[in-house]
Protein backbone atom coordinates (compact mmCIF):
# COMPACT_ATOMS: atom_id res chain seq x y z
CA UNK A 1 0.00 0.00 0.00
CA UNK A 2 1.37 3.44 -0.87
CA UNK A 3 0.83 6.79 0.78
CA UNK A 4 -1.73 7.56 -1.94
CA UNK A 5 -4.35 6.31 0.50
CA UNK A 6 -3.43 9.08 2.91
CA UNK A 7 -5.04 12.09 1.24
CA UNK A 8 -5.33 15.79 1.93
CA UNK A 9 -8.96 16.81 1.62
CA UNK A 10 -8.94 20.62 1.60
CA UNK A 11 -6.82 23.75 1.76
CA UNK A 12 -7.32 23.65 5.54
CA UNK A 13 -5.39 20.38 5.60
CA UNK A 14 -2.36 22.17 4.13
CA UNK A 15 -2.61 25.36 6.21
CA UNK A 16 -3.42 23.47 9.39
CA UNK A 17 -5.46 24.42 12.44
CA UNK A 18 -4.78 26.97 15.16
CA UNK A 19 -2.66 24.99 17.59
CA UNK A 20 -0.25 24.98 20.49
CA UNK A 21 3.05 23.36 19.50
CA UNK A 22 5.77 23.31 16.84
CA UNK A 23 4.26 21.04 14.18
CA UNK A 24 0.80 20.42 12.77
CA UNK A 25 1.60 16.75 12.14
CA UNK A 26 3.31 16.09 15.45
CA UNK A 27 1.14 18.27 17.68
CA UNK A 28 -2.24 19.17 16.17
CA UNK A 29 -2.62 15.80 14.49
CA UNK A 30 -1.60 14.03 17.69
CA UNK A 31 -4.16 15.99 19.74
CA UNK A 32 -6.87 15.02 17.26
CA UNK A 33 -5.89 11.35 17.47
CA UNK A 34 -6.23 11.59 21.24
CA UNK A 35 -9.59 13.35 20.77
CA UNK A 36 -10.76 10.44 18.60
CA UNK A 37 -9.91 7.96 21.34
CA UNK A 38 -11.64 10.16 23.92
CA UNK A 39 -14.84 10.39 21.88
CA UNK A 40 -15.07 6.61 21.62
CA UNK A 41 -14.02 5.86 25.20
CA UNK A 42 -16.01 8.80 26.63
CA UNK A 43 -14.00 9.21 29.83
CA UNK A 44 -10.45 9.44 31.11
CA UNK A 45 -8.85 5.98 31.37
CA UNK A 46 -7.05 4.63 34.40
CA UNK A 47 -4.09 3.71 32.20
CA UNK A 48 -2.85 4.98 28.85
CA UNK A 49 -0.21 3.16 26.80
CA UNK A 50 1.09 5.06 23.76
CA UNK A 51 3.35 3.36 21.22
CA UNK A 52 5.10 5.53 18.63
CA UNK A 53 6.32 4.30 15.24
CA UNK A 54 8.51 5.79 12.50
CA UNK A 55 9.12 9.53 12.71
CA UNK A 56 6.93 9.78 15.79
CA UNK A 57 9.23 7.31 17.59
CA UNK A 58 12.25 9.48 16.83
CA UNK A 59 10.83 12.89 17.69
CA UNK A 60 7.86 12.43 20.04
CA UNK A 61 9.62 14.11 22.97
CA UNK A 62 11.14 17.11 21.21
CA UNK A 63 8.12 17.83 19.01
CA UNK A 64 5.57 17.60 21.79
CA UNK A 65 3.76 14.58 20.36
CA UNK A 66 3.59 12.80 23.71
CA UNK A 67 1.93 15.68 25.55
CA UNK A 68 -0.35 16.26 22.54
CA UNK A 69 -1.65 12.68 22.58
CA UNK A 70 -2.34 12.88 26.32
CA UNK A 71 -4.03 16.26 25.89
CA UNK A 72 -6.34 14.80 23.27
CA UNK A 73 -7.25 11.85 25.49
CA UNK A 74 -8.10 14.35 28.24
CA UNK A 75 -10.44 16.11 25.80
CA UNK A 76 -8.32 19.23 25.17
CA UNK A 77 -8.65 20.91 21.75
CA UNK A 78 -5.67 21.81 19.53
CA UNK A 79 -5.58 25.44 20.73
CA UNK A 80 -5.83 24.65 24.46
CA UNK A 81 -3.13 26.41 26.48
CA UNK A 82 -3.03 23.45 28.90
CA UNK A 83 -1.48 21.14 26.29
CA UNK A 84 2.15 21.59 27.48
CA UNK A 85 1.08 20.45 30.97
CA UNK A 86 -1.19 17.61 29.84
CA UNK A 87 0.95 14.78 31.21
CA UNK A 88 1.16 16.39 34.65
CA UNK A 89 -2.59 17.08 34.61
CA UNK A 90 -3.38 13.48 33.65
CA UNK A 91 -1.12 12.05 36.34
CA UNK A 92 -2.79 14.27 38.95
CA UNK A 93 -6.09 12.72 37.82
CA UNK A 94 -4.63 9.28 38.55
CA UNK A 95 -3.84 8.22 34.98
CA UNK A 96 -0.87 5.88 34.65
CA UNK A 97 0.92 6.72 31.40
CA UNK A 98 3.44 4.60 29.52
CA UNK A 99 5.24 5.73 26.37
CA UNK A 100 6.80 3.07 24.14
CA UNK A 101 8.65 3.17 20.83
CA UNK A 102 8.59 0.46 18.19
CA UNK A 103 10.99 -0.28 15.35
CA UNK A 104 8.26 -2.14 13.46
CA UNK A 105 7.87 -0.80 9.93
CA UNK A 106 4.60 1.00 9.20
CA UNK A 107 3.10 2.32 5.99
CA UNK A 108 3.22 5.90 7.25
CA UNK A 109 5.96 7.60 9.27
CA UNK A 110 3.66 9.35 11.75
CA UNK A 111 1.91 6.31 13.23
CA UNK A 112 0.79 5.85 16.82
CA UNK A 113 -1.10 3.18 18.75
CA UNK A 114 -3.18 4.04 21.82
CA UNK A 115 -4.45 1.68 24.49
CA UNK A 116 -6.97 3.14 26.93
CA UNK A 117 -7.44 0.75 29.82
CA UNK A 118 -9.71 0.43 32.84
CA UNK A 119 -10.37 -2.57 35.06
CA UNK A 120 -13.15 -3.96 32.86
CA UNK A 121 -12.69 -2.37 29.45
CA UNK A 122 -10.07 -1.48 26.90
CA UNK A 123 -9.88 0.49 23.67
CA UNK A 124 -7.07 -0.12 21.20
CA UNK A 125 -6.70 2.10 18.15
CA UNK A 126 -4.00 2.97 15.65
CA UNK A 127 -3.95 6.19 13.66
CA UNK A 128 -1.65 8.32 11.54
CA UNK A 129 -1.09 12.05 11.26
CA UNK A 130 -1.00 12.80 7.53
CA UNK A 131 -0.09 16.50 7.72
CA UNK A 132 -1.74 19.84 8.31
CA UNK A 133 -3.49 18.50 11.39
CA UNK A 134 -5.34 15.84 9.38
CA UNK A 135 -5.49 12.29 10.70
CA UNK A 136 -6.58 8.85 9.57
CA UNK A 137 -7.78 5.99 11.74
CA UNK A 138 -6.16 2.78 10.46
CA UNK A 139 -7.19 0.20 13.07
CA UNK A 140 -9.64 -0.13 15.92
CA UNK A 141 -9.46 -3.17 18.16
CA UNK A 142 -7.02 -4.59 15.56
CA UNK A 143 -9.66 -4.31 12.80
CA UNK A 144 -8.45 -2.42 9.73
CA UNK A 145 -10.43 0.70 8.82
CA UNK A 146 -8.46 1.58 5.68
CA UNK A 147 -11.00 0.26 3.16
CA UNK A 148 -12.29 3.25 1.20
CA UNK A 149 -14.56 5.75 2.93
CA UNK A 150 -15.51 4.86 6.45
CA UNK A 151 -17.19 5.80 9.69
CA UNK A 152 -16.78 4.50 13.20
CA UNK A 153 -19.81 4.97 15.42
CA UNK A 154 -21.04 3.78 18.78
CA UNK A 155 -24.59 3.03 19.82
CA UNK A 156 -26.42 1.75 22.86
CA UNK A 157 -29.58 0.91 20.91
CA UNK A 158 -29.80 -1.75 18.20
CA UNK A 159 -32.81 0.10 16.79
CA UNK A 160 -30.44 2.85 15.59
CA UNK A 161 -28.83 0.61 12.97
CA UNK A 162 -31.62 0.75 10.34
CA UNK A 163 -31.59 4.55 10.64
CA UNK A 164 -27.84 4.65 10.01
CA UNK A 165 -28.29 2.29 7.07
CA UNK A 166 -30.92 4.61 5.58
CA UNK A 167 -28.58 7.58 5.93
CA UNK A 168 -25.72 5.87 4.09
CA UNK A 169 -25.37 4.43 0.59
CA UNK A 170 -24.86 0.64 0.55
CA UNK A 171 -23.19 0.45 3.96
CA UNK A 172 -21.38 -2.63 5.24
CA UNK A 173 -21.53 -2.84 9.03
CA UNK A 174 -18.76 -4.56 10.98
CA UNK A 175 -19.20 -4.97 14.73
CA UNK A 176 -15.79 -4.15 16.17
CA UNK A 177 -16.22 -4.53 19.92
CA UNK A 178 -18.30 -3.89 23.02
CA UNK A 179 -17.19 -0.81 24.93
CA UNK A 180 -18.87 0.24 28.15
CA UNK A 181 -22.54 -0.60 27.45
CA UNK A 182 -22.24 0.34 23.79
CA UNK A 183 -21.30 -1.39 20.56
CA UNK A 184 -18.59 0.02 18.30
CA UNK A 185 -19.23 -0.38 14.57
CA UNK A 186 -17.11 0.32 11.52
CA UNK A 187 -19.01 1.15 8.34
CA UNK A 188 -17.53 1.21 4.86
CA UNK A 189 -19.45 3.49 2.50
CA UNK A 190 -19.56 4.01 -1.24
CA UNK A 191 -19.93 7.79 -1.20
CA UNK A 192 -17.76 10.44 0.42
CA UNK A 193 -18.62 11.32 4.00
CA UNK A 194 -19.56 14.97 4.45
CA UNK A 195 -19.84 16.89 7.70
CA UNK A 196 -23.55 17.27 6.94
CA UNK A 197 -23.91 13.48 6.79
CA UNK A 198 -21.97 13.04 10.04
CA UNK A 199 -24.23 15.59 11.73
CA UNK A 200 -27.32 13.78 10.42
CA UNK A 201 -26.14 10.45 11.87
CA UNK A 202 -25.29 12.08 15.20
CA UNK A 203 -28.94 13.13 15.50
CA UNK A 204 -30.20 9.53 15.31
CA UNK A 205 -31.50 8.39 18.73
CA UNK A 206 -29.12 5.90 20.29
CA UNK A 207 -26.02 7.08 18.41
CA UNK A 208 -23.44 8.18 20.97
CA UNK A 209 -20.40 8.95 18.78
CA UNK A 210 -19.67 9.31 15.06
CA UNK A 211 -16.15 9.56 13.65
CA UNK A 212 -15.09 9.66 10.00
CA UNK A 213 -11.97 7.52 9.66
CA UNK A 214 -10.24 10.36 7.80
CA UNK A 215 -10.45 14.03 8.67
Amino acid sequence: MSDKKFKYKSAFDIIGPIMVGPSSSHTAGAVRIGNMARELYKHTPQKLIVTFFGSFAETYKGHGTAVAIVAGVLGFETHDERIPNAIEIAEKQGVKIEFLVSTKETEHANTVNLELIDEQEKLNLTAISIGGGSIQLTEINHHSTLQGNGLVFTTDQESALPCVENALESPEFVEVQQLNKETVFFVETVSDISQKLVAKIREIPGITAVLPTTG
